[in-house]
Protein backbone atom coordinates (compact mmCIF):
# COMPACT_ATOMS: atom_id res chain seq x y z
CA UNK A 1 0.00 0.00 0.00
CA UNK A 2 1.40 3.54 -0.66
CA UNK A 3 1.79 5.83 1.92
CA UNK A 4 0.74 9.70 1.41
CA UNK A 5 2.13 12.32 2.72
CA UNK A 6 -0.46 14.62 4.95
CA UNK A 7 -0.36 17.06 2.56
CA UNK A 8 -1.55 15.34 -0.27
CA UNK A 9 -4.63 13.56 1.67
CA UNK A 10 -5.35 17.15 2.49
CA UNK A 11 -5.11 18.27 -1.57
CA UNK A 12 -7.56 15.50 -2.62
CA UNK A 13 -9.50 16.26 0.28
CA UNK A 14 -9.62 20.00 -0.84
CA UNK A 15 -10.48 19.01 -4.25
CA UNK A 16 -13.22 17.02 -3.25
CA UNK A 17 -14.55 19.72 -1.23
CA UNK A 18 -14.21 22.62 -4.39
CA UNK A 19 -16.00 19.83 -6.28
CA UNK A 20 -18.53 19.66 -4.12
CA UNK A 21 -18.61 23.78 -3.54
CA UNK A 22 -19.16 24.15 -7.67
CA UNK A 23 -21.67 21.49 -7.91
CA UNK A 24 -23.57 23.06 -4.89
CA UNK A 25 -23.37 26.53 -6.07
CA UNK A 26 -24.47 25.34 -10.06
CA UNK A 27 -27.54 23.99 -8.24
CA UNK A 28 -27.95 26.66 -6.00
CA UNK A 29 -27.67 29.72 -8.74
CA UNK A 30 -29.94 27.37 -11.17
CA UNK A 31 -32.72 27.12 -8.22
CA UNK A 32 -31.91 31.06 -7.23
CA UNK A 33 -31.32 30.56 -3.60
CA UNK A 34 -29.48 32.88 -2.27
CA UNK A 35 -28.79 31.21 1.06
CA UNK A 36 -27.67 28.00 -0.94
CA UNK A 37 -25.26 30.29 -2.92
CA UNK A 38 -23.75 31.74 0.05
CA UNK A 39 -23.13 28.34 1.17
CA UNK A 40 -21.64 27.15 -1.98
CA UNK A 41 -19.28 29.66 -1.44
CA UNK A 42 -18.43 28.97 1.59
CA UNK A 43 -17.46 25.34 0.59
CA UNK A 44 -15.30 26.89 -2.24
CA UNK A 45 -13.85 29.12 0.69
CA UNK A 46 -12.49 26.44 2.74
CA UNK A 47 -11.56 24.16 -0.11
CA UNK A 48 -9.75 26.70 -1.46
CA UNK A 49 -7.99 27.45 1.86
CA UNK A 50 -7.41 23.84 2.06
CA UNK A 51 -5.51 23.38 -1.24
CA UNK A 52 -3.51 26.80 -0.67
CA UNK A 53 -2.37 24.95 3.04
CA UNK A 54 -1.60 21.39 1.25
CA UNK A 55 0.35 23.10 -1.60
CA UNK A 56 2.30 25.43 1.52
CA UNK A 57 3.13 22.26 3.49
CA UNK A 58 4.40 20.50 0.53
Amino acid sequence: MIEQTPAKRTAVTAKIVLTAGLLFAIEAVARGSVARTLVAACLLVFGGGLLVAAKQAD
